[in-house]
C-alpha cells in the first residue's frame, strides 16, 4: 500500500500499534537503538516503530538458533516445509526487508498478525475496539487507510488465510514474533494459537524457543 508507512507511523504515535505490541514496543526500540550501529538502527525505529523492533528481535532468535543448530540438523528437519528455516543462511538484511519493502507487504502482513493474536484470546473486548476505533478517526490518514485499518479490526485474518499469505522463512519468523508479542501468553487459548501458528509455519521448535527467550529480556 502507498501510504503503509504513513498509517504504521499514525498507529506508533497514536499508541494502538504499541498496545499490540507490549513490551516490544518500549524495551524492544530501545535495544535497538542503544545497540550495535545505533545511529542507523535508531532512524529505523523512528521510520518504522514497533515493527522495526519485531523484525530485530526475529533476527536475534534466529542469529541464536543459528549459533545452536548446524546445518545439517536443519535440513534433515521438517521435510514437508515450503520455508527453509536452515541456520546461516538468511543475513540480516532479508529480516529488515519484510518491513522496509517499499510495496508495504511486508509492513500490512506484521500488522494483520498482530491484530489477529490480539483476537484470538479474545483480549480485545467491545468496549476496548471502540477505543481504537475512536483514535483511528482521529488520525490522520485517507479514508481508504481508515477503511483497511477498520475491516482488519473488524474481521481479523483467519490463521490458515495468514499462513497462506507468508511469502518466505524470514517472513514467517517475524509474522510469529509479531504474533507472540501482541497476545496474552498467560492463557491457555494463546498457548493453542501460537502452536497452531508455529505448526502450520513449521517452525523449528528450537528457533520458535529462541523467539520466545529474546520477547523474555525485553
Amino acid at each position: 500500500m502507498k501510504d503503509l508507512q504513513k498509517l504504521v507511523g499514525s498507529l506508533n504515535k497514536s499508541g494502538a500499534l504499541s498496545g499490540f505490541l507490549g513490551g516490544v514496543a518500549g524495551g524492544g526500540l530501545t535495544s535497538l537503538v542503544s545497540g550495535k550501529g545505533s545511529k542507523k538502527a535508531g532512524k529505523k525505529a523512528i521510520k518504522y516503530g514497533a515493527l522495526a523492533a519485531v523484525g530485530g528481535l526475529a533476527w536475534k532468535a534466529y542469529k541464536q538458533y543459528s549459533a545452536q543448530t548446524n546445518s545439517k540438523q536443519s535440513q534433515t528437519t521438517k521435510q514437508t516445509s515450503s520455508f527453509d528455516y536452515a541456520p546461516e543462511t538468511m543475513p540480516e538484511q532479508s529480516f529488515q526487508q519484510v518491513v522496509e519493502d517499499e510495496s508495504g507487504a511486508g509492513q500490512l502482513i506484521l500488522m494483520r498478525a498482530m491484530i489477529a493474536a490480539a483476537y484470538a484470546d479474545g483480549h480485545i473486548d467491545e468496549t476496548e475496539r471502540q477505543k481504537i476505533f475512536a483514535a483511528v478517526e482521529n488520525m490522520q490518514l485517507s479514508m481508504q487507510e481508515k477503511a483497511m485499518l477498520f475491516d482488519e479490526l473488524r474481521k481479523p485474518m483467519q490463521l490458515a488465510e495468514l499462513v497462506q499469505a507468508v511469502p518466505d522463512a524470514q517472513t514467517g519468523i517475524e509474522v510469529y514474533a509479531a504474533s507472540a508479542s501482541a497476545i496474552d501468553l498467560q492463557q491457555s487459548v494463546s498457548e493453542q494459537y501460537l502452536a497452531a501458528l508455529a505448526n502450520q509455519l513449521c517452525l523449528p521448535k528450537e528457533l520458535v524457543s529462541n523467539i520466545h527467550q529474546q520477547l523474555a529480556l525485553q
